[in-house]
């Protein structure tokens, strides 16, 4: 018996190491999650104050936007030298490829009014089981989409010219979510192309982002087209036209804005929706 215990012994102690080992592993993993988090956040924070603080321009003159987008702002409760900013929070569906399963969001929008930018904010769970933090913005002529695995390990990181322009692309494409911006945002380019729909652009590293305003014969924005948001394929980036569909609308307190939303890529093969929003409250931002 004397033999079999003191035997026993030394692996009795080899798999308390083992354990002690494992468990300092996995606090090591832990508090560098926990770091890698927290620096994320900071840096979401550090582009929200960046977007806050542009919100300096004054209102451009009001005779130079289409009639049609003034009375759709007016309407739906836009005032000139209105809120700097406005926030959304949203419960948003998204899919990384055709074919593949949706999966939902929770997300809050901070967006300006008067220097174009947004910060957006969402947080999922893939494949029932995988937490994921995402960090979509523009600031300062900059965009950025990142990505990051329970708020630590990156999986995109998107910067760039290309990026400039697609995000530019993106806060213009939502501006039935930001009518006071249509009153505000001075360095928006206005052209009415017919009675029904007006190109909005503006200038970006990238070139020249323009998205079209596609109006219902009550003066709603109904959806958006653009025909050149990059587009990554096969790791190259390519103009691709992109499309967009609101409906709806609903007023939340002073502010009249389309509950639902939907952007998609239009292949040639065929349109691919990816991203389905549901506005939950809106108003006033900082």
């Amino acid at each position: 018996m004397a033999t079999a215990h003191g035997g026993a012994q030394p692996k009795e102690r080899a798999v308390t190491f083992a354990l002690i080992g494992l468990s300092a592993i996995v606090l090591v993993a832990i508090a560098a999650q926990l770091t890698l988090s927290s620096q994320f956040k900071a840096e979401i924070e550090t582009w929200r104050r960046m977007v806050v603080a542009a919100q300096t321009t004054t209102p451009p003159d009001q005779s130079a936007i289409p009639e049609i987008m003034r009375a759709f702002a007016l309407r739906n409760g836009a005032t000139v030298g209105g809120p700097a900013t406005v926030v959304s929070h949203q419960r948003d569906e998204m899919t990384t490829g055709p074919g593949r399963p949706f999966f939902v969001l929770e997300a809050t929008q901070l967006s300006g009014t008067r220097d174009p930018g947004f910060v957006w904010e969402a947080t999922a769970t893939m494949a029932l089981v995988v937490p994921f933090r995402v960090f979509d913005g523009y600031a300062g002529g900059k965009g950025r989409l990142n990505v990051r695995l329970a708020g630590a390990i990156p999986l995109v990181n998107a910067i760039g010219p290309d990026s400039d322009k697609g995000e530019m692309m993106r806060f213009l494409s939502e501006l039935a979510w930001n009518p006071d911006a249509i009153l505000n945002a001075s360095t928006l380019k206005w052209r009415q192309i017919d009675e029904r729909t007006v190109e909005v652009s503006s200038e970006t590293a990238g070139g020249l982002a323009a998205v079209r305003q596609l109006f219902d014969a009550t003066g709603d924005i109904v959806g958006i087209d653009a025909d050149d948001r990059p587009y990554l394929l096969n790791g190259k980036t390519v103009p691709m036209r992109w499309v967009g569909r609101f409906r709806d609308y609903t007023q939340f307190g002073p502010y009249r804005v389309p509950v639902h939303g939907e952007v998609a890529w239009a292949f040639p093969e065929g349109e691919f929706v990816y991203f389905r929003g549901t506005i939950i409250s809106f108003g006033r931002g900082e």
